[in-house]
């Protein structure tokens, strides 16, 4: 009668096992999936950065621009 008592908390322990490694697993995905949002995350920053780098370039050749021609201008 003790056997088949044995046979299934062996066979529940077995459950609860593959269960636990059921959640380690998902819980890597997710760990991974954070990384990759954070990896992602910083390579937006770094485009932003360099758009406002490459804004405050044409902004900074507008204002060379302008300044020649004010050269061009007649002098009155």
């Amino acid at each position: 009668m003790n056997a088949p008592i044995s046979y299934q908390l062996s066979g529940f322990s077995y459950q609860l096992s593959a269960i636990s490694y059921q959640l380690s697993a998902i819980s890597f995905q997710l760990s991974v999936f954070s990384y990759q949002l954070s990896v992602f995350s910083f390579q937006f920053l770094a485009i932003r950065f360099q758009l406002s780098g490459f804004s405050d370039q044409r902004s900074a050749i507008s204002d060379q621009l302008l300044a020649i021609s004010f050269q061009f201008l007649p002098k009155g």
